[in-house]
């Protein structure tokens, strides 16, 4: 069983920011499932941008090779990053992550794979004191998981890449006692998606921009920690007002962004409920 990392991808209308490492064999099927998109393609092959099966698809070119130097865009650059192979082919593996994760809105996503050192073929050659993997790195998903968390990931998923269709191999293997959690005892190539950002957490970044994020978040601190409390309960009330938060958002992000999202709740609520009693005062 085979898929392609493409097969992650969900496709839009909407415009949207694309950068591609290497990867160039994916980019008629990124531009036809993003066809607003604005994609930048990073690679060291200078030939590539001359090809004419890539010719018409409006990509921005640059050649360099990203193992060697960092990627040559501000922070924040990118809503997606495809860079299949930096997980096998990366010289400095952490700096280069933290490079790709920098570029990445705080809602971003990375699409990438890695080679399973836990497939049963590995393995057995490991048994016989064979290993001929040289210039392509090998990991075991923990071992990914933990080098995306270091990289600012907060929610990571894996599809099979190259599974074999009879599991039988792997099967063996599990049966003298290792771990076969999703079949990867069977599973050569893993592809990975991982977000900056979790599910939640990047609905709440969708609705509103990041000034009025920081905003909200300033005044909920100060609520929070009793600082000047009934100017900024006032100020909090105008800016839900001006940027038309409603109720269900902002008690979503009171559960995101503050320690004590009860205690600032309650006083958010006991302050609309005193101002509701002074207008229905002055109605009466």
């Amino acid at each position: 069983m085979k898929h392609d990392i493409t097969d992650l991808l969900v496709g839009s209308l909407e415009p949207c920011r694309w950068l591609v490492v290497e990867s160039l064999e994916h980019l008629a099927k990124l531009r036809s499932l993003y066809p607003q998109a604005a994609i930048t393609v990073v690679t060291r092959h200078e030939e590539a941008a001359e090809l004419s099966a890539l010719a018409g698809l409006g990509i921005d070119w640059h050649i360099l090779d990203y193992r060697e130097q960092h990627l040559p865009f501000a922070e924040a650059s990118f809503d997606f990053i495809l860079a299949e192979p930096v997980l096998t082919e990366a010289w400095t593996l952490y700096d280069t992550m933290m490079d790709i994760s920098r570029k990445l809105t705080d809602t971003g996503k990375l699409y990438t794979a890695y080679l399973n050192i836990r497939y049963h073929g590995v393995l057995a050659q490991l048994r016989e004191g064979i290993f001929p993997v040289r210039d392509k790195h090998l990991y075991a998903k923990a071992e990914i998981v933990r080098i995306l968390d270091d990289a600012v990931f907060k929610e990571i998923d894996f599809l099979s890449g190259w599974q074999d269709d009879d599991l039988t191999d792997g099967e063996a293997w599990a049966a003298q006692g290792f771990a076969n959690f999703s079949q990867d005892l069977s599973t050569s190539k893993w592809l990975v998606e991982a977000c900056r950002s979790t599910a939640a957490v990047a609905n709440l970044k969708g609705l509103y921009d990041r000034e009025t994020r920081k905003q909200l978040a300033r005044l909920l601190h100060r609520i929070e920690y009793g600082v000047d409390t009934k100017k900024n309960l006032a100020e909090l009330k105008k800016l839900c007002e001006v940027q038309m938060i409603f109720a269900e958002y902002l008690s979503d992000f009171v559960h995101e962004a503050c320690m004590h999202p009860e205690r600032v709740l309650a006083l958010v609520h006991s302050a609309q409920e005193n101002q509701a009693d002074t207008e229905g005062e002055h109605r009466q």
